[in-house]
């Protein structure tokens, strides 16, 4: 697969840290506290990858800036009291992020998640001085599946999106990927491998398998 990649886009929950239960279990607790609807098949499908601006109006309608943020912190917060304990880069990342320095491709961060998130996990991690570019939450419009994100990427890097490759475990992320034109690879934490695969063929469960789709 993809000898002609050039660009490797990673998004961060569910690919960089396999940390799905923890968001889930704060996020469950946020539902509890605020009397809304959640369960793990809602969340599955309709909160995973998506940008928080778009759950709380989602959630709660039209709410002031403010309101969203002060929500935001108060879930983020929760979600990094849950994983500081347990935090780790996911299984082969650091490797798979090794070879591809020494071998001069260029690597991009893409997430949904508020950049606050993002500095939690690359600063305890020690993982930011992979990342050539890091386009968070805030630094787009329109969140997950719209292509933004990836395309942002692609420019940063300044690569054309059909030389890169997308890393999601979503599947708004994933349709993102593909609409932005890039190659996507499905991993499979948030989701199960089947419900992935309607949507690529190339999935992975971790990254120690990550090397076989690229032939290196």
């Amino acid at each position: 697969m993809m000898k002609k990649m050039k660009g490797f886009i990673f998004d961060m929950d569910g690919v960089v840290v396999d940390n799905h239960r923890y968001h889930f279990q704060a996020w469950m607790e946020f539902a509890t506290k605020y009397k809304f609807e959640l369960n793990a098949s809602i969340y599955r499908e309709k909160f995973n990858g998506k940008t928080n601006p778009d759950l709380f109006k989602m959630i709660f309608g039209d709410i002031s800036r403010a309101q969203m943020n002060a929500y935001a912190e108060e879930k983020e917060s929760n979600y990094q009291s849950l994983y500081a304990k347990e935090m780790k880069a996911h299984t082969g990342l650091i490797s798979f992020l090794d070879y591809l320095k020494t071998h001069q491709y260029k690597i991009a961060l893409g997430t949904s998640a508020p950049t606050s998130n993002v500095d939690f996990t690359l600063d305890r991690l020690f993982l930011r001085k992979y990342f050539d570019i890091i386009v968070d939450g805030p630094q787009v419009t329109q969140g997950k599946p719209h292509p933004e994100v990836y395309l942002r990427c692609a420019t940063l890097l300044e690569l054309d999106p059909r030389h890169c490759v997308v890393f999601e475990d979503s599947l708004a992320g994933l349709e993102s990927g593909s609409r932005a034109g890039c190659e996507i690879v499905g991993v499979a934490t948030s989701h199960e491998a089947y419900e992935l695969k309607p949507l690529t063929e190339n999935i992975i469960h971790d990254f120690t398998e990550a090397r076989r789709l690229f032939r290196f």
